[in-house]
């Protein structure tokens, strides 16, 4: 996940959550997919913190 881009992660996670809505998995696949979503979900999250503190960096000088 770590050289996936933001565009990248967004989009897997949007298929998670479409498998995910879409049911029909068992118990084990569904945690799998859930963990994946929220790991997905972090990676999205912190890069876009990353980006806002950066834009502020810049924005204060």
């Amino acid at each position: 996940m770590e050289n996936m881009t933001y565009e990248q992660a967004v989009k897997k996670l949007e298929k998670t959550i479409v498998k995910l809505e879409k049911g029909g998995l068992s118990l084990e696949e569904t945690v799998e997919l859930y963990n994946e979503a929220t790991k997905l979900s972090g990676y999205c999250t912190a890069m876009l913190d990353n980006a806002k503190t950066k834009i502020s960096e810049i924005s204060a000088k």
